[in-house]
């Protein structure tokens, strides 16, 4: 086995939309609910992650799932990276922090030029119309992560290749399919050593 480590640091060049589906989504107990269906004003408030000084960030299974969309562009023989990449990628930190920090609730606006800021507009899915509000982050976020992969599965570059093709084409967070997420990869690091479990 050659297991490799690398540290990856990423760039923003989309917005990235929150959209962390939890236990709140789906309440035990009845409770109040506030807009109509369809529209509730108020929802993007139960779909993100801070830390306790108020930094966002996202699970790591958001990174794998990019990074294992990012091997369907790269050929290898009569397939894709893909099916390599779920078998052998570890995504290492247990947090995805983001460079920006959430303002108190009061003070988030819908000002795309802000920092971090609610995003609405209309969705569809099935013939049926929706508004939905998430919370953003404007282009310029940044993140960084550490992963590890078998080495004799996936070379150096092709890992590279993955992750640019990651940001270029599948993006994180909500909306990818439009656009959202996208990111460019500014370091790729191969860490020497082990420093992994």
């Amino acid at each position: 086995m050659s297991i490799i480590c690398a540290n990856v640091k990423i760039s923003g060049i989309r917005p990235l939309l929150f959209n962390r589906f939890n236990e709140d989504a789906i309440p035990i107990t009845r409770q109040e609910k506030s807009g109509v269906p369809g529209n509730n004003p108020e929802e993007w408030k139960k779909t993100f992650q801070i830390t306790t000084d108020r930094q966002l960030y996202l699970d790591p299974i958001y990174i794998f799932s990019c990074l294992r969309a990012g091997g369907k562009f790269i050929s290898k023989g009569r397939g894709t990276l893909e099916p390599d990449i779920a078998s052998t990628l570890q995504v290492l930190d247990t947090k995805i922090l983001i460079n920006r920090f959430l303002p108190p609730i009061t003070e988030v606006t819908r000002n795309e030029k802000d920092n971090v800021y609610i995003d609405v507009r209309p969705v569809s899915r099935r013939g049926v119309k929706n508004i939905r509000y998430r919370l953003a982050v404007s282009p310029g976020w940044e993140t960084e992560f550490h992963i590890v992969w078998e080495g004799t599965i996936i070379n150096r570059e092709q890992m590279r290749a993955v992750c640019q093709d990651a940001g270029a084409f599948a993006g994180l967070g909500d909306a990818r399919k439009v656009g959202f997420g996208r990111f460019e990869v500014t370091e790729f690091n191969i860490i020497q050593g082990k420093v992994y479990a």
